[in-house]
């Protein structure tokens, strides 16, 4: 049976950049075709929020975003105010040269697998030896979805063999490649080198290590569409500083980004140590909700007056200083939280 378009349905349409078919549409999922045809029909007559979409197509606010992330990535769409030269040019990363805080401390350095690849002769002879190549082999082929050659059977032998990496951990590092995007031979040599130099040696540990690392890189995600950062993952130095927060201070995407625009209020940019010394003030007393943060600037407010020796008169409601920072209005912006300022509780 073959199909056409109704002639009829053409009263009405809209424009599609050509690129979303022919360069974007074998890797957009159902999701982020279905958001960015609401915001080609839409987006061109009116201001169209997360929520606007997330309310029409009745998905998750979080995987509108996520879409829009998808497009914004590849230059189909642009941040309010944005030129379009923008989207196609990452800004360089910031440098921060007083903290570093590492997420991660190697165990051990190993060396990146030699030019010198073992031949077709010594591949043969260690199937032969050891079975857990010839499974290796086989299970890859059908993690990547294809035969594998010379060259990345010569990555595997020597992740086995120099690295010291069981098979079933080999194999976690290839699918988490292919879920990442990057399932060439060398990132899959990299990430093995990494493993080995921490001794993840079990599932359990490369699990734990994948897990962390797609928490962080969905906090990043959230933050880039919050604020105008433009790097697509993080730097190794960022990548420390958000392990800390998350992990050992259990802060989310919408405390993160609280700090960044204390920061950006008080110094003009992005400072991840600055942003660093706000967090950390938080944690040590305690601050773990929006409504910490409020009243934490209240009970600061309140110690300033009182080591001044000095009973602030109370001004008129209009003279009186707004906060640093404003609470509703980073709530508005936030993609995965409802808030309601009456509610002790949120």
């Amino acid at each position: 049976m073959e199909f056409k378009i109704n002639p009829a349905s053409f009263s009405g349409i809209f424009p599609v950049p050509t690129a979303i078919v022919d360069e974007n549409i074998r890797l957009a999922s159902v999701v982020q075709l279905k958001v960015i045809l609401y915001l080609l029909r839409h987006g061109s007559t009116r201001q169209v929020t997360v929520k606007d979409i997330s309310d029409a197509l009745f998905l998750d606010s979080q995987d509108v975003a996520d879409a829009l992330l998808f497009w914004y990535e590849r230059g189909i769409v642009i941040k309010d105010g944005e030129a379009p030269a923008a989207v196609v040019q990452s800004a360089p990363a910031k440098e921060e040269t007083k903290i570093e805080i590492t997420p991660v401390v190697p165990k051990k350095e190993v060396q990146d697998i030699p030019i010198s690849r073992p031949s077709h002769e010594q591949i043969a002879v260690r199937c032969k030896e050891c079975k857990d190549i010839s499974v290796l082999f086989r299970e890859a082929q059908t993690a990547l979805g294809k035969t594998i050659g010379y060259d990345g059977q010569s990555v595997l032998i020597m992740m086995y063999d120099s690295y010291g990496l069981p098979v079933e951990v080999i194999l976690m590092a290839i699918e988490y490649a292919v879920s990442q995007g990057k399932a060439s031979f060398s990132n899959i040599a990299k990430i093995g080198k990494k493993w080995s130099e921490l001794e993840i040696d079990s599932l359990e540990g490369a699990m734990e290590y994948i897990e962390e690392h797609n928490v962080v890189n969905e906090v990043w995600h959230k933050l880039r569409l919050l604020t105008d950062i433009t790097n697509k993952r993080p730097t190794s130095k960022q990548f420390g500083y958000l392990t800390a927060w998350i992990k050992e201070y259990g802060y989310d995407a919408n405390m993160i980004f609280y700090a960044y625009e204390e920061c950006v209020d008080r110094t003009g940019k992005m400072s991840m140590p600055y942003m660093d010394k706000i967090i950390t003030s938080w944690h040590k007393n305690g601050v773990k909700t929006p409504l910490d943060i409020a009243e934490e600037r209240k009970r600061w407010q309140e110690s300033q007056k009182k080591a001044s020796g000095k009973k602030e008169k109370e001004k008129p409601q209009h003279e009186q200083r707004e906060p640093s920072y404003d609470i509703d209005r980073f709530m508005q912006k936030s993609v995965d939280l409802v808030y309601d300022k009456n509610d002790k509780n949120a």
